[in-house]
């Protein structure tokens, strides 16, 4: 008979995760996260991120013109840019009963799967919550009150519905002014809890939907304060920066959450973006009209204008699928790969852009009616060690539960998104509204 001790337990984990890492078979639904270059050596409190936006300001076909300019206080000014980028941790617990762990020592192949299938669960929950805030505006909302009757919430966009779960857990947030700076459920001691979620339809159940209504706002709960101001609406929130936010282009800091689907600030990591929003925050479209395939060219096309060169398009599957009919017989398939795992690859639809070939992705993470033309090598998910991992540093793996005859596995990350180029990406807006062919 095995007999399960610590050493034990311990030694079934690093066998299942060798590196305490999420393993490349969850890393596949999520084309994004897969893609990422990942760097975990994001140490100290926090990380500068300088960007080159501007040439120096010493020319003038006069020499002595140039030479006043060049000796301005002025004339070098806005070179060099900084972001100072922090860290945002995530945490996901698993407890397994002691009951659980008894029976399933007696076979050493059904103690193996206990611990595969409990610390599946908890890494997916880690990596799910990392991926579904990539492409957002790092304020925590993923869904967005369209409106309820009785206990069921209709989203605002019905594919936000990905980002919940059974059971999950929930804060909300009011929006007279599109800031999310009030919490509404007072009347609810305890978070609400979703009970039911109708992917298709776009809709969640939750226990209890007192004072919820349109346009309010839904949070996983802890993942953001409360805000009182528009500042704080931003740095109240403990998730990572998604894409959307650094690629808020012209409206940054316009907070049109209504018709973008985002919160923008015009101050992020200490840099205020608005006297060259498209250097500071990259390129923005508004694709209202466009054709499924001419939006994602005329996004390339900005990019370029800039300097960028995108290789990749992420957009939501509801949206790629449209572009795939409209195509019809002119689509032209491709495929997607990790640049860390070559066995991690994503079907694509090719689109040649001013520089080259798009890659266009399908991510259910992308929201509904955006796009995102990225240049992949100027970004990565920054992180003090793996992002998400097995946290082990007393060398610990499992952990005895000091009240209750359990066992408990902890997962967390402290990352960030970071982008070393805003003016080299893109996000359209308003993907397939009201689209003519």
């Amino acid at each position: 008979m095995a007999v399960l001790d610590v050493t034990t337990a311990t030694n079934i984990i690093k066998f299942l995760y060798p590196d305490y890492t999420v393993p490349r078979e969850l890393r596949k639904v999520n084309p994004f996260f897969a893609m990422l270059a990942k760097k975990t050596n994001f140490v100290g409190k926090s990380v500068e991120v300088p960007l080159t936006i501007n040439t120096t300001q010493g020319g003038s076909a006069l020499f002595s013109s140039a030479k006043t300019s060049n000796e301005l206080s002025t004339s070098y000014a806005d070179t060099y840019k900084t972001f100072t980028l922090t860290r945002k941790s995530d945490y996901s617990l698993a407890t397994i009963s002691g009951e659980a762990m008894k029976a399933a020592v007696m076979d050493e192949g059904a103690m193996v799967d206990l611990f595969q299938d409990t610390i599946d669960l908890a890494m997916m929950t880690a990596m799910r919550s990392l991926a579904r805030n990539l492409f957002r505006d790092g304020t925590g909302w993923i869904g967005k009150v369209g409106s309820v009757s009785g206990s069921t919430i209709t989203l605002a966009t019905p594919s936000d519905a990905f980002n919940f779960d059974l059971g999950m857990q929930l804060s909300v947030f009011g929006s007279t002014t599109q800031l999310m700076d009030t919490v509404i459920n007072a009347t609810v001691v305890t978070p609400i809890r979703v009970t039911a979620v109708d992917r298709k339809a776009g809709t969640i159940t939750v226990n209890d939907a007192t004072s919820i209504a349109s346009p309010q706002y839904l949070c996983r709960w802890g993942d953001r304060a409360t805000a009182t101001t528009a500042a704080s609406v931003f740095t109240g929130s403990r998730v990572i920066t998604g894409a959307a936010q650094w690629l808020a282009g012209s409206q940054a800091g316009a907070f049109s959450g209504t018709t973008a689907g985002a919160q923008f600030q015009d101050s992020i990591y200490g840099l205020t973006r608005s006297a060259d929003k498209t250097s500071l925050a990259g390129n923005s479209l508004d694709c209202t009209g466009a054709a499924p395939d001419e939006a994602i060219i005329q996004l390339a096309s900005d990019i370029n204008a800039e300097g960028g060169r995108p290789d990749h398009c992420f957009m939501n599957p509801r949206d790629f699928a449209s572009l795939v009919k409209f195509l019809g017989s002119r689509t032209v398939y491709d495929r997607a790969v990790s640049i860390e795992d070559a066995e991690i690859g994503f079907q694509a639809v090719s689109l040649m852009g001013d520089a080259g070939p798009l890659k266009c992705v399908s991510d259910i993470n992308v929201p509904q009616s955006q796009i995102f033309a990225l240049q992949l090598d100027s970004w990565d998910l920054f992180s003090l060690n793996s992002a998400p991992h097995i946290l082990d540093y007393d060398n610990q793996q499992i952990l005895r539960v000091s009240d209750d005859d359990a066992y408990q596995i902890r997962i967390g990350s402290y990352a960030n998104l970071r982008c070393r180029a805003p003016a080299f990406n893109g996000r359209g807006y308003n993907y397939l509204a009201t689209t003519t062919y």
